[in-house]
Formats: structure tokens, C-alpha cells, sequence
């Protein structure tokens, strides 16, 4: 199942995107970032999202470029 969750810088499409898959009962949980780094402030963003998933049973992809070259496991 792939599940697209949009919206604008902010507004709480990672949160919504975390119980969303929590609630899922998937075992194998993937989380694919996308957000590149460009400087105190974002990176300060990524560990913010890093510490909202800790214990959440999620494996982290970092992926800021080439999505298309992106595989994610089917039974995820």
C-alpha cells in the first residue's frame, strides 16, 4: 500500500502520516524522508521528526534525491 500525504511546510502532514501508519497494524514500518538539509534550521526540523518517530517501530530511508530510484519493501 502507498499512501501520499500532501500539504504545505508545517502543517502536520508528518504526525498525520505517523498514526495514520501506527493505526495501519503494518509490521513493517517505512519512513521515507525526503527533506534536504540546507542549514541550522532544517536540520533542526529533521531531529524534531527523527525524536516524533523514536519508538514508533519505523525504519528511516533518507532519500532527498532521485525518488525514483527509491525501493521500499513490499510487505511495508
Amino acid at each position: 500500500m502507498l499512501i501520499l500525504v500532501s500539504g504545505g511546510a508545517a502543517s502536520g502532514k508528518s504526525a498525520f502520516a505517523e498514526e495514520l501508519i501506527v493505526r495501519s497494524g503494518l509490521e513493517r514500518r517505512v519512513y521515507l524522508a525526503t527533506m534536504q538539509v540546507w542549514d541550522k534550521e532544517s536540520e533542526r526540523r529533521v531531529d524534531r521528526h527523527r525524536a516524533m518517530r523514536a519508538g514508533k517501530g519505523f525504519e528511516t530511508v533518507e532519500r532527498p534525491l532521485d525518488l525514483a530510484g527509491v525501493t521500499l519493501p513490499p510487505d511495508s
